[in-house]
């Protein structure tokens, strides 16, 4: 039997702005992912890869690309790098230097490394962009198809299997290509020349970043703001959408070491709430602890993600599940398993799901934890077929039958059936006039109800 637990064992989410956790549930936010998000696997960033690489050849080369970046450490000065090394090296020896520099096994990540790539597949991002060459994210590289797939994802975002069980995650497209793919090493974006091609000859990349910036809620994680045309175009939608001071912001960005006056330009002026952290001491080989960084994740994970939100808001409650054959539903079995764990783990104690194999013996189950004073919070029930006689000599299924049975016997806890399209329109009139919160034939329709059933009892309610 599950343990009640008291509302202070559940971990705080609270930090994360309600707005943006809204939106990630919604299936209205992108993740936009810079060099600083990979920073934790010890790659080194973008200018120190350039000066590296620079250094390696020697000579005037050396002294011209520390001098550019010196003056203008931006997006353009890089590309201006990364052109001389080209020209100098060759493109083949260039991206061979870059894979060999960027290739880091998976198992030879740290654990802050896996614990942020395996957030990042949690959280029901409508999609994850990245400008980062590293294969660490995965992803397709930016084509028609890839734009099609992060405007248009699979349906069901927030809910789907995807980001609670075997945590695939969000579609990502590496917008300036990815080393990973050996195929596609001439759409590397890595010189003034790529930029060029990749603005102007790729008619659908502009199209798909002004989209996305106009029609979604953006997170920056690890991304500087260097890039000229990506902050003109940013611009540009803010003067579209009208943007004002009271308005919701457009983005939000983790950022490290922001002064109060930096926050509040960026929020009136940008639309870009900053999530700000601060850095101290010499806790890393680069001289700042950027542990910061990680914890906004967690908070953002944990008010946003479908497994810490279910296993908050079902710890401690009693579920009865009524299904003959609850193997043949894997999904709803490994999403009770799953919250299930996560909530043994936690602090907050685990949901207790009780199975019933048909309508008498779950009618006997509400009655007797009725009896008790620790009625179930929900009950999950199929529709079934007309297993025999109920009530007035009337053929009944399973689901219908209990129904009948709760409200004959003031047997109180809300009901969810859960069943197929098949005679939609009949079973779900039938179900709602017995008195059932709701009948769904979609996971996506089955876990917004049990969402809005459990989220809407009170706490106490939990353990009687």
């Amino acid at each position: 039997m599950a343990t009640p637990r008291s509302a202070s064992a559940v971990p705080d989410a609270g930090d994360c702005p309600a707005h943006l956790a809204q939106e990630i549930v919604s299936g209205n936010c992108v993740a936009f992912v810079g060099a600083g998000f990979s920073a934790a696997a010890r790659l080194p960033s973008w200018d120190q890869l350039l000066l590296e690489l620079g250094r390696q050849v020697g000579g005037s080369l050396a002294v011209e690309i520390e001098r550019s970046l010196a003056r203008s450490p931006s997006a353009d000065a890089r590309y201006l790098a990364a052109q001389l090394l080209e020209d100098k090296l060759g493109r083949p020896h260039l991206i061979s230097r870059l894979r060999q520099r960027l290739d880091v096994p998976a198992e030879q990540l740290g654990p802050v490394m896996q614990r942020r790539l395996e957030i990042l597949r949690r959280i029901p991002f409508r999609a994850i962009l990245t400008t980062n060459f590293d294969a660490l994210l995965g992803g397709a590289v930016a084509r028609r198809d890839s734009y099609v797939r992060a405007l248009r994802p699979p349906s069901d975002r927030a809910w789907a299997e995807r980001f609670w069980v075997d945590h695939e995650g969000p579609p990502v497209l590496c917008i300036h290509g990815s080393l990973a793919d050996a195929r596609a090493e001439h759409e590397l974006v890595l010189t003034r020349r790529d930029y060029r091609r990749r603005l102007y000859q790729d008619a659908g990349y502009q199209t798909f970043l002004r989209a996305i910036l106009s029609t979604r809620t953006v997170l920056y994680l690890g991304f500087s703001f260097t890039d000229a045309y990506l902050n003109e175009l940013r611009s540009e939608v803010l003067s579209l959408l009208d943007f004002r001071n009271d308005s919701h912001p457009t983005s939000y960005a983790v950022v490290a070491d922001s002064p109060p006056e930096m926050r509040e330009f960026y929020r009136r002026h940008e639309g870009i709430e900053l999530l700000d952290f601060t850095t101290t001491g010499d806790a890393d080989e680069r001289g700042r602890d950027y542990s910061g960084f990680d914890r906004w994740l967690e908070v953002i994970y944990q008010a946003a993600a479908p497994r810490p939100r279910f296993t908050r808001m079902l710890a401690g409650r009693r579920v009865l599940w009524l299904d003959p054959h609850p193997d043949n539903n894997r999904v709803v079995r490994r999403f009770f398993e799953s919250v299930t764990a996560d909530g043994v783990r936690g602090a907050w104690g685990p949901v207790e799901v009780v199975e019933a194999r048909d309508a008498e013996q779950a009618r006997d189950l509400l009655a007797g934890a009725q009896a008790d004073g620790w009625p179930f919070d929900l009950v999950l029930t199929h529709w079934g077929q007309n297993e025999r006689e109920a009530v007035d000599g009337e053929q009944l299924a399973n689901g219908p039958r209990l129904l009948v049975w709760m409200r004959r016997e003031d047997l109180r806890a809300p009901v969810i059936v859960f069943s197929t399209r098949s005679q939609l329109a009949e079973r779900k009139r039938l179900a709602l006039s017995l008195g059932a919160q709701a009948y769904c034939f979609s996971y996506a329709e089955l876990f917004r109800e049990v969402e809005a059933v459990i989220g809407d009892l009170p706490r106490a309610a939990v353990g009687g």
